[in-house]
């Protein structure tokens, strides 16, 4: 994300860090990493993923249906004009998604969630986060437990009843509900009422989960946006209303 800030609701003060048990901090140390590492490998491919588990971190990948009902990693709902669920495994395993990284990723695919999920299972510190497109969640569910993944990895969604879902399907599995500001790209900070717009809507979706407790949420992640005005650094949502969340969590 272009000069964007990634704040996980979860980090807050040193003295409220040191009050948490190792478990606890177990699930703060480690960087969500976007689209598998799109900014240093191709966007969702095992290169992107192999290479920031080689890094320490926990890459975010995206999940999908074939046409023929294969369950693939790729981010975007459509290929070449038409839905990714039109196409079928045998020909979406063809499509070149390297080369825009240079000539020597021209030979990079998507790949399929079993080959991901089985190379996480070669090393447990391998984790991933799980970021739902249009699999159903028990669909989900049912892959990660065949793999014995419940711990490495995080079924990710900003629609509260789809971790439900999943929690009803996998209790032992582990969710994150991203809580993003409405606007997936550049906000104009020079806009009036922009910034109020895009924090009330990151915040509807924080009441929502808060008035039943999070129940089933086992890690929320705010999304949040940072730029330069005036020799200013400007916040959306703003630091007071990202600080009350933290608390309100604790």
């Amino acid at each position: 994300m272009k000069k964007s800030i990634l704040l996980v609701a979860a980090m807050a003060a040193g003295s409220v860090l040191a009050a948490l048990t190792p478990a606890q901090l177990e699930k703060l140390q480690h960087s969500l990493i976007h689209r598998g590492d799109g900014k240093h490998r191709p966007d969702n491919t095992m290169e992107a993923l192999l290479y920031t588990w080689g890094k320490g971190y926990t890459p975010e990948s995206d999940i999908r249906y074939s046409k023929d009902g294969k369950v693939v990693a790729f981010h975007d709902n459509k290929y070449k004009g038409k839905p990714v669920s039109a196409y079928t495994w045998e020909q979406i395993r063809e499509w070149d998604v390297g080369s825009y990284r240079g000539a020597e990723y021209a030979t990079c695919r998507p790949p399929l969630w079993e080959t991901i999920f089985t190379a996480m299972e070669e090393n447990p510190s391998r984790k991933i986060h799980i970021d739902w497109k249009d699999v159903p969640p028990e669909k989900v569910a049912e892959m990660v437990k065949a793999h014995g993944l419940e711990k490495q990895c995080w079924f990710i969604t900003k629609e509260y009843g789809l971790i439900k879902r999943y929690k009803k399907a996998l209790p032992e599995g582990q969710t994150l509900h991203w809580m993003n500001l409405g606007n997936w790209g550049y906000i104009d900070f020079n806009k009036p009422g922009e910034c109020e717009k895009c924090e009330a809507s990151m915040m509807a979706l924080f009441e929502n989960a808060a008035k039943e407790n999070f129940k089933d949420i086992d890690n929320v992640q705010l999304h949040c946006q940072v730029r330069v005005v005036d020799g200013k650094y400007v916040f959306c949502p703003k630091p007071e209303t990202l600080r009350a969340c933290v608390a309100r969590l604790h």
